[in-house]
Formats: structure tokens, C-alpha cells, sequence
């Protein structure tokens, strides 16, 4: 009896082991994604603004990512970008309303940054 608890526990600890490796998590571990975190701040330069619409352009001018700035007006706008300068931009209210405005270019080489952007007269 003793030996058949012994061997459905190996057995079963072998399955575990087997199945964990083939799924890649045993012995893998996920590489971080740099941090590409924007903040935005209101006219004059100090406060940051939320509720702000922001959108992110590669140099072909291909939208690649669109956000809304959160309560501490941070947009996170992490991803698995290749090595470019990228064109951010960014509304106060959202479009279609008329409000401020702001954009910055950032370059990006897959370390993490953190660039802002400061809200302008209406558009």
C-alpha cells in the first residue's frame, strides 16, 4: 500500500513537472516590457490633467496606440516598440470639443522613458 502512494506520487509529481515545462513556465521567466509612461500637465506646468485624450505616432505617421491620461495624469503607453522617435499627442477636453492641446516626439531605443507634454492654447 505504502509503495502505490509512493509511485501515484511520483507519477503525478512527473505529470506536474512534464506538463509546467511544455507550457514554457517552469523555467522561463517573462522579459519587462520598458516603461514608456507619459505624463501631462496643464497650461503652466505644474498640475497634472486627467481626462486628457493622448494618442502615439511611429515616424511613418502610423497611430499605434491611444490612451486617456488617469487620475494622476499618467498614460501608459508601454509596448513592444521598435527603435524610433515616436510623435505623442495629446487633447483637453477630447476632440471633438475645443480645448487645449500639446504633443512632444520621443525617441525611443527599448530603454524605459517617461516623457510629458504641457497643454497649450485651444486648438
Amino acid at each position: 500500500m505504502k509503495k502505490k502512494i509512493v509511485l501515484m506520487s511520483t507519477v503525478l509529481l512527473i505529470a506536474v513537472a512534464t506538463a509546467l515545462a511544455i507550457n514554457g513556465n517552469l523555467f522561463s521567466s517573462q522579459e519587462d516590457v520598458p516603461v514608456f509612461l507619459l505624463t501631462v500637465y496643464q497650461t503652466g506646468g505644474s498640475t497634472t490633467q486627467s481626462g486628457v485624450e493622448v494618442e502615439m505616432y511611429n515616424s511613418s505617421g502610423t497611430r499605434v496606440k491611444t490612451g486617456t491620461t488617469g487620475t494622476n495624469g499618467t498614460c501608459d503607453l508601454s509596448g513592444n516598440w521598435s527603435t524610433d522617435t515616436y510623435t505623442i499627442k495629446a487633447w483637453y477636453p477630447a476632440r471633438p470639443l475645443d480645448g487645449q492641446y500639446g504633443q512632444t516626439n520621443q525617441y525611443y531605443s527599448g530603454s524605459s522613458v517617461y516623457p510629458n507634454i504641457t497643454l497649450g492654447a485651444n486648438y
